[in-house]
């Protein structure tokens, strides 16, 4: 815990230092750090949600031209280079002997790419809503399995920020077919096709 608390701080030095050599340029370059809850779906089972989550995600935007539409609208193109996201699920059962208590672990590494579009109606201050297809490595750990696949999320979400510092919120959701790649378990069967749902709160880093 002490090391990933020295490794954030390092990032939002890093990240302040640069955005404050930067504070008359339009801020193309985003760090997000968020906060995840989601909803695990699957045919003929309860939804799941979860427990806690954290994300971190790298990317820029590409404006698609130099001067603002009537001094304050811009439209561009988001490209996420790096997405990582985590969620945790506490699971409890009840069975005849009693109940029996466990955690999911599951994951995503992905890419965005998709339009935005970026209000500034004051000068530092700005509004922007995109929406992102983000083609996903997903991954699980279950019952001494460890699972993964391709996968194919949405994403879209807006967020406010005036100079370095932001705040916003995120819309992601998809689904994937999971497949066995380790166990513990002789014959370990994956499950069905799992659906994930959920909001993000992140604070957001621009320069």
């Amino acid at each position: 815990m002490k090391r990933i608390t020295l490794l954030l701080i390092s990032i939002l030095t890093v990240t302040v230092c640069l955005a404050q050599n930067q504070d008359d340029k339009l801020r193309k370059k985003y760090i997000n750090l968020g906060f995840i809850n989601t909803t695990m779906s699957q045919d003929g089972m309860p939804d799941l949600k979860s427990n806690y989550g954290a994300s971190f995600t790298v990317g820029r935007t590409y404006f698609l031209h130099k001067k603002p539409i009537a001094g304050f609208l811009r439209f561009g193109i988001d490209a996420t280079w790096f997405d990582i996201n985590y969620t945790n699920y506490d699971i409890k059962r009840i069975g005849y002997w009693g109940s029996e208590e466990y955690q999911y672990h599951q994951g995503e590494i992905s890419m965005h790419i998709g339009p935005s579009i970026t209000l500034t109606p004051v000068k530092k201050f700005n509004i922007n809503g995109y929406f992102r297809y983000a083609p996903s490595f997903s991954a699980m750990y279950m019952n001494d399995t460890f699972y993964g696949n391709y996968a194919t999320f949405f994403v879209g979400g807006a967020y406010i920020s005036y100079g370095v510092f932001g705040v916003g919120i995120e819309k992601r959701f998809g689904d994937c077919e999971y497949k066995a790649l380790w166990s513990d378990i002789e014959d370990a069967v994956a499950p069905s096709k799992i659906g994930h749902n959920g909001w993000k709160a992140y604070i957001t880093f621009r320069f």
